[in-house]
């Protein structure tokens, strides 16, 4: 039985050891000494970079210059096309309203609007496709932050503008 008793404690002497073991590597560790330390030199003189694309892009989140859009205008013909979330709008007049969306390059793409009108909201979707010259184009993939301004029916006034999700798409 005396045997029995010396190894279980020659098993937690041993234990013991390897976790003193263990206490004084992460002690070791933990002394970051002169090669994790850092001199005034080598401290960044950068702000931190914009994690969502709303920093920055109105000056409350960078300290970056504002981004303004390139005004473009309206095309009929579109073949391949897909919703552009629209950014923020505008009112441009009392009966237009200037949106501001990501679209490619002008050589290649166009935009165009679909809007409902009701009494308390204006329904915006913005649409960017290729243009039907540039189909067999080798077009270069940029993204352009443009405005586009829409007349509508009836004066803004109170009304809310909202994202229109739902539009028929030409493929």
């Amino acid at each position: 039985m005396h045997g029995r008793h010396s190894h279980g404690e020659a098993r937690r002497a041993g234990a013991v050891v390897v976790m003193l073991g263990l206490v004084l590597l992460t002690a070791c560790a933990g002394d970051s000494g002169p090669i994790g330390s850092e001199s005034p030199g080598d401290r960044s003189t950068s702000g931190p970079a914009a994690t969502s694309p709303e920093e920055g892009l109105d000056g409350d989140g960078g300290d970056g210059p504002e981004m303004n859009p390139t005004p473009v205008h309206e095309t009929s013909e579109l073949v391949s096309e897909h919703l552009s979330s629209w950014q923020e709008y505008s009112s441009a007049s009392e009966a237009e309203l200037q949106v501001a969306f990501y679209s490619g390059n002008p050589a290649c793409y166009g935009v165009r609007s679909v809007v409902e009108e009701t009494d308390t909201q204006v329904r915006v979707a913005t649409i960017s496709g290729t243009l039907p010259d540039a189909i067999d184009s080798a077009c270069t993939q940029e993204a352009r932050y443009v405005a586009l301004v829409i007349e509508l029916d009836e004066p803004l006034g109170e009304r809310e503008v909202v994202p229109l999700t739902e539009v028929e798409l030409t493929r």
